[in-house]
């Protein structure tokens, strides 16, 4: 699917996973955020890449998790994900056995 054909749907699917953490009882992580957006894209026939990336901030590890499509993160609007080294591996490369 092309971006042209597939843009109105990244934007409102993305725009839908964020409402829902806005006005929410619970507020998810952003993995489960991520996650919850990179599915929904997948089941539209939507290819787009999950990104989870690592920082050290004050002596403590901080990991963070963003969907891509296109070089573009889709669920980043204050591009906080830049602040944070990503896996280059797909993570479906990565052994099954996880070793």
């Amino acid at each position: 699917m092309g971006a042209d054909s597939a843009g109105p749907r990244v934007s409102l699917t993305s725009h839908m996973v964020q409402a829902a953490d806005r006005h929410g009882l619970v507020h998810p992580s952003c993995q489960a955020k991520s996650l919850t957006l990179w599915w929904l894209l997948g089941e539209q026939g939507i290819t787009s890449r999950l990104r989870i990336g690592i920082r050290k901030e004050n002596g403590k590890l901080e990991a963070h998790a963003w969907v891509e499509r296109e070089g573009v993160a889709l669920n980043e609007p204050e591009e906080q994900h830049r602040h944070y080294a990503a896996f280059d591996a797909a993570l479906a490369s990565l052994p099954e056995d996880g070793g």
